[in-house]
C-alpha cells in the first residue's frame, strides 16, 4: 500500500530535522567539551620563580667568562707549550690564576648567600663593642699597604657602643661596603666609617661614606640586587662579583635591621645600615 505523498514528505522532513538536531547537539557537545578540556593558558610565573630563573641565568653568565678564559689559555699552553717562551708561559699562567681566583671568590659568595637565605639563618650572637670591631677593621685595612688604596677614617663615640649581634657577620658587612667603594665608586681618596648610637630607640646606625663619583638615582634602586653593577666592565676587571651588597643586605635583614644608600653624582655615596642594640 502506497503512502500518501504528504505523509512521505512529513516523514522525510521529520527525519531530516531529527538528523539536523542530532548533528547540532553532537557538534555543540564536542565544542563544549573542547572548551572545558583545552589546556588553560599558562599562568604568569610568580615572582620567586622568576627570581630563581634570573639568578641561574646570572650565575651562568658570571661563570662563563672566567671558565672560557681559563680554558683558552690552558689549551694554548698544551698545544703550543714547546714553542712558547718562558715569559709567555708565565703570562698565560698568571691569567689562569687570576680567573681561577675570580671563580673561587664567586663560589664563596654564592655559598654565603645560600646560607643567609635559609628560612632560619643562624647567627652567632654575642655582646661586644662595635667601635672596637671597627677599629680592628681599620687596622687590618691599613695593613694592606697598597699605594692605590684610599684613606680610611673611623669616627666613633668616645664611650663603648655595646651591641648583641654576630660580630663576624657585621665584619663581612663593613668589608663588603668598603670593598664596594674601592671597586665601584671610582676616584675615591677617602672612605669614612661612622658609628652612631640612638639610646632612645635602641638602634645603632653605621655609615660607610666615600668621596667618589657618586651613583645615578636610577641605579641606586637596583644596587642591592644580585649581580647588579653600575659599571659592569670596570667591576669585572677589578674583581667584583656583584654579590657584596646583596650579602650585606641579607646579613642586616637577619639582624632585624635595614640598609640603604644615599648618593649624588660627583659628591660621593653613603651606605647606611641600622641594627637593634639587642634582639
Amino acid at each position: 500500500m502506497l503512502l500518501p505523498l504528504w505523509l512521505i514528505v512529513l516523514l522525510v522532513t521529520g527525519f531530516v530535522y531529527g538528523l539536523f538536531v542530532t548533528i547540532k547537539n553532537i557538534t555543540n557537545r564536542d565544542k563544549n567539551s573542547w572548551i572545558e578540556n583545552k589546556p588553560k593558558k599558562r599562568e604568569a610565573k610568580d615572582q620567586d620563580e622568576q627570581t630563581r630563573r634570573d639568578f641561574v641565568a646570572n650565575v651562568s653568565h658570571e661563570l662563563r667568562t672566567p671558565v672560557s678564559i681559563i680554558k683558552g689559555f690552558t689549551d694554548s699552553l698544551i698545544e703550543d707549550y714547546e714553542v712558547l717562551k718562558d715569559e709567555k708561559r708565565k703570562n698565560f699562567l698568571s691569567k689562569i690564576q687570576k680567573n681561577a681566583e675570580r671563580l673561587n671568590i664567586l663560589v664563596e659568595d654564592l655559598l654565603v648567600l645560600a646560607k643567609l637565605e635559609k628560612p632560619q639563618t643562624t647567627l652567632s650572637k654575642i655582646s661586644f663593642d662595635l667601635c672596637k670591631l671597627a677599629r680592628d677593621i681599620e687596622e687590618e685595612f691599613l695593613q694592606r699597604k697598597e699605594p692605590s688604596l684610599p684613606k680610611l677614617a673611623l669616627i666613633c663615640p668616645s664611650s663603648p657602643v655595646k651591641i648583641f649581634a654576630d660580630p663576624q657577620k657585621l665584619v663581612s658587612v663593613f668589608e663588603n661596603l668598603i670593598d664596594n667603594a674601592i671597586i665601584h665608586a671610582g676616584e675615591v681618596s677617602q672612605i669614612s666609617i661612622r658609628i652612631k648610637e640612638s639610646l632612645s630607640i635602641g638602634l645603632i646606625t653605621c655609615e660607610v661614606e666615600d668621596d667618589g663619583k657618586g651613583i645615578e638615582q636610577e641605579d641606586q634602586e637596583m644596587l642591592f640586587e644580585r649581580f647588579y653593577r653600575v659599571d659592569k666592565g670596570r667591576s669585572r676587571n677589578s674583581g667584583g662579583t656583584g654579590l657584596g651588597l646583596s650579602i650585606a643586605r641579607e646579613i642586616i635583614d637577619a639582624h632585624g635591621g635595614e640598609i640603604s644608600v644615599r648618593s649624588k653624582v660627583d659628591r660621593g655615596t653613603i651606605f647606611s645600615f641600622k641594627v637593634p642594640k639587642y634582639l
